[in-house]
């Protein structure tokens, strides 16, 4: 009976922190709970709570993609300069949206198909995605992109801004993918045990390589959004969001281990760190401290995770150790 409390408590215990941050931060400051307020902090975290959803997929396969960031920025630049140049908005987002499953193939394929640590693949390619668009664009903004900006700054019944439009359905997207395909379950397998799915007749390859062309694709999206906020092509701006996607995807129960995680703990985790920021700005601690605490809390959520593991492993074996003491009587 104790166990399954337990179990339960660990299960809703990032919603818990999530509403105790809320109240919290509602007697902080007064500004907090006000409606301006609250909606800017969905708006906020929409861009990095896209790119989660990717770094959390790979991540439960137990991979992990430090290009997203990088892969954002590039391709939503790229996007804007096509628009700039066609004044057509479904062919520069078509193209974006190839440039990410590109780049996320290309990932796939160096780590799935050649047995690349993903770490060092990722590294590689946030370096070359950043080079290629600063090569293209002399390091110079893109301006003047014209509708481009309703990726960003629209609104569906002119209340909803469209940028929380994206987050939702990408939400959605990802909890059907990992809950209710064969391929959700074969990336927890993988990422649970990858030689037990291999030996369960898993396409382990091939798997890893949709999840990483899916990372980019998911980049992709995120970068245009991001880009259409800004209404410029801005390629440094991306740069940096695969840290907070790691820190989104980590508080919100995805293991980095592999095998453990969800949509919704991913979104839980990304208005943490949103609402996390909020306050901080709303109180004036400086941006390098912000830098501190932020770095602080993944170390926190890791160790969390690991005790975590232990404590379920001691728990296996102490059952099987009962179930063997009472077969043998």
């Amino acid at each position: 009976m104790k166990s399954n409390v337990k179990t339960r408590i660990q299960k809703f215990s990032t919603f818990l922190i999530l509403i105790v941050m809320v109240v919290i931060c509602s007697f902080l400051s007064p500004k907090f709970m006000t409606s301006t307020n609250l909606m800017n902090i969905l708006k906020q975290v929409s861009i990095v709570t896209i790119l989660s959803f990717a770094q959390g997929m790979v991540i439960i396969s137990g991979e992990i993609d430090l290009s997203i960031g990088s892969l954002a920025g590039m391709a939503g630049t790229y996007a804007c300069i096509l628009y700039v140049a066609t004044g057509n908005l479904l062919l520069a987002v078509l193209f974006g949206l190839l440039l990410g499953a590109v780049v996320g193939a290309l990932n796939g394929l160096f780590v799935a198909h050649f047995g690349l640590p993903s770490f060092i693949v990722t590294l590689a390619m946030q370096t070359i995605t950043f080079g290629s668009i600063c090569l293209y664009t002399a390091g110079n903004n893109v301006y003047k992109i014209g509708d481009f900006k309703i990726l960003g700054q629209g609104t569906v019944f002119g209340v909803i801004p469209i940028t929380v439009v994206f987050m939702a359905v990408m939400c959605l997207i990802t909890h059907i993918l990992l809950k209710y395909t064969k391929f959700g379950r074969y990336i927890y397998a993988i990422g649970g045990n990858k030689d037990a799915a291999n030996a369960a007749g898993i396409q382990v390859r091939k798997t890893k390589w949709v999840t990483f062309i899916i990372s980019g694709v998911f980049a992709a999206i995120a970068g245009m959004i991001l880009m259409g906020r800004l209404n410029a092509g801005i390629p440094s701006e991306g740069t940096g969001y695969e840290t907070d996607a790691i820190m989104a995807t980590v508080v919100g129960g995805t293991s980095f281990a592999g095998g453990v995680g969800t949509a919704f703990g991913t979104l839980v985790g990304s208005l943490i760190i949103g609402i996390l920021n909020n306050i901080m700005n709303l109180l004036g601690v400086e941006s390098y401290s912000q830098q501190i605490i932020k770095g602080f809390l993944i170390i926190i959520a890791v160790l969390f995770d690991i005790r975590s593991k232990r404590g379920k492993r001691k728990m296996k074996i102490m059952e099987t150790t009962s179930e063997i003491a009472q077969s043998s009587k």
